[in-house]
């Protein structure tokens, strides 16, 4: 995209709906996915389903819809931020070497947004390992997280296995941190 106030204009409205709580946001999508939520109608309407699917709402389906789309942007703005910096001469260079749309996003721009996949995908893992709150919310306490346990032992004052866990989690999330860190060179991002 070459004009970049549409650009700029694109990205601004991405950003919009991160302007209010992840709270809120969770909680918008349940009249969304409910069993007589705005999906299940429209559905039921146009005749594609007889009654309501019921694994939309308070399922590990909604707690991963939820994560998607509270965590997208960091995923997006670090990958965003590495395309802009991409020259535009290799593109033009794997065209005229021949190389197809696909293997010019294979071969050229991929290998070259690793940095910014590498940053991404370390704030998606820590926010996520860390959120309690979205699986609490959106599975209706049917599925279990570290963090939700970490969070129901301190309700339960057992502050020693909670402590515990709490080092256990933040074990896991360095070592998949540094994992990430030695697959990709995220040095040239800084």
């Amino acid at each position: 995209m070459q004009n970049p106030t549409l650009r700029m204009v694109l990205f601004v409205l991405c950003t919009v709906p991160f302007w209010t709580s992840n709270l809120i946001r969770m909680i918008a999508w349940v009249p969304f996915l409910g069993r007589n939520g705005i999906l299940n109608s429209a559905l039921i309407g146009m005749g594609a389903i007889d009654q309501p699917l019921e694994f939309l709402l308070f399922s590990d389906f909604s707690v991963i819809l939820a994560f998607v789309h509270l965590y997208t942007l960091f995923m997006v703005v670090p990958i965003f931020n590495t395309m802009m910096r991409i020259d535009r001469r290799l593109l033009e260079a794997a065209r005229d070497a021949g190389a197809g749309f696909w293997q010019t996003l294979w071969c050229v721009i991929l290998p070259l947004c690793k940095p910014g996949i590498g940053i991404g995908s370390i704030f998606v893992v820590v926010l996520v390992m860390g959120d309690f709150a979205t699986v609490r919310l959106m599975s209706g306490g049917q599925s279990a997280s570290v963090g939700l346990m970490i969070s129901n032992q301190i309700g339960l004052m057992q502050y020693p296995a909670a402590a515990a866990n709490a080092v256990v989690l933040l074990a896991m999330v360095l070592l998949l941190v540094g994992a990430m860190l030695r697959a990709i060179d995220i040095r040239k991002e800084l």
